[in-house]
């Protein structure tokens, strides 16, 4: 991709290659019983160069929001980590002609880049949530978007694909058969940008971004052989007797292994049991039940970019302690030491890969933090969350 720190141009993706890449992830969801609706009523009138804000529901986000802005070719905003996978940095770079972004970081680069594309007349796609929520469910606006709005000054859009956190759960080992209904709106044109204050602005791209998958798909339902499979990496806490970290899912079945707890989750992502409804519901209960004096803390270990610039998952090492009011990580990368002691709250947020990591920058630089028991990680971003809120 074009540097953000030089005069190069941002481009737009390579068109045969992107065409080729979208059509071929289309064909992919019809041989796996994935059947998605694209209602384009609200982006008719769509021209270049024009802003496209998107909930941030699966991992699919990008494809689907692509295969609705056909025959355009957007620029997108993807998070910086991306560049540091080997095959998919190197796409990116040569094909993609993406902006990059540093999550819950300061980056005027970023900015550069989103006002270089604008000037170049393409239509740019923010997910403004700025990180994937583990469950169907939408996250806070991150800070600044309303502002940049303002001052992109374009009209804007949102595309929002429903039930696509259904299809392609973020903790799920699989895809699901079922539904997705693409719908599209223009949220203000640019004239309305320009009389709006960035209050007003703010709480229209609020109200646009929330999003409950599992509401608005309600009664639809997403088949798979074994529909509860990797949800004990973001389920941690027992609705029964409350113990954490003894949550157990295998095949169709959610149980603790502390008191006996047992539900089944059907292919409408509900539980057969009162006590919890739904996987956001059981999500969002652990996360309040959350005491103000948790404190957690662990030995781990750290991933940081390497010298030819790919993530290195064995690169230091660093004991981690945070609660409500600390977040503290001492330790060691490549041999220098590292030391970070900040207020939770001033984290931000930490994305995070459920049963694999969760993100944290130091210096600008990207870490991955993983605890010795992966399960562990969603309490750790939970009490970042709560903090921030």
């Amino acid at each position: 991709m074009a540097s953000e720190k030089n005069s190069k141009k941002i481009g737009k993706p390579a068109w045969g290659i992107y065409h080729i890449y979208l059509y071929i992830s289309a064909l992919i969801f019809k041989i796996k019983g994935i059947h998605m609706t694209i209602d384009r009523t609200g982006i008719r009138e769509i021209e270049e160069p024009s802003l496209v804000l998107a909930p941030h529901i699966s991992l699919k986000d990008h494809i689907i929001v692509g295969l609705t802005l056909l025959p355009h070719r957007p620029t997108f905003v993807l998070s910086e980590h991306f560049m540091y996978s080997p095959v998919i940095g190197w796409f990116i770079r040569r094909f993609g002609h993406a902006v990059t972004k540093k999550m819950f970081c300061p980056d005027t680069g970023t900015i550069r880049g989103i006002l270089r594309a604008k000037s170049e007349g393409n239509i740019i796609v923010l997910f403004p949530e700025g990180r994937l929520n583990g469950v169907a469910h939408s996250q806070k606006v991150t800070k600044g978007t309303p502002e940049l709005v303002k001052k992109l000054g374009l009209p804007v859009y949102t595309i929002t694909g429903n039930g696509s956190a259904l299809v392609f759960p973020k903790w799920g080992k699989r895809y699901r058969k079922g539904d997705i209904k693409v719908e599209t709106a223009q949220l203000f044109s640019a004239n309305e940008v320009a009389k709006l204050s960035v209050d007003e602005i703010s709480e229209k791209i609020d109200e646009a971004i929330f999003h409950d998958d599992e509401w608005a798909m309600k009664g639809h339902h997403y088949k798979t052989s074994k529909t509860a499979e990797g949800l004990d990496s973001i389920l941690y806490k027992c609705p029964s007797c409350g113990a954490e970290f003894q949550i157990k899912a295998s095949g169709n079945e959610v149980s603790c292994e502390a008191c006996g707890f047992k539900t089944t989750l059907s292919d409408n992502y509900r539980f057969d049991n009162e006590l919890v409804r739904s996987v956001n519901a059981w999500y969002y209960l652990q996360r309040g039940l959350l005491p103000l004096d948790t404190v957690m803390e662990d030995d781990i270990k750290i991933g940081a970019v390497n010298k030819h610039g790919h993530m290195d998952m064995e690169a230091g090492e660093a004991h981690l302690r945070v609660d409500m009011e600390n977040f503290d990580l001492v330790g060691t990368v490549y041999g220098e030491p590292v030391e970070l002691h900040k207020k939770t709250r001033d984290i931000g947020g930490a994305p995070y890969t459920p049963d694999g990591w969760f993100n944290l920058y130091y210096e600008k630089r990207l870490f991955y933090l993983v605890p010795p028991d992966k399960r562990r990680i969603v309490k750790y971003v939970n009490i970042i969350d709560a903090a921030s809120k």
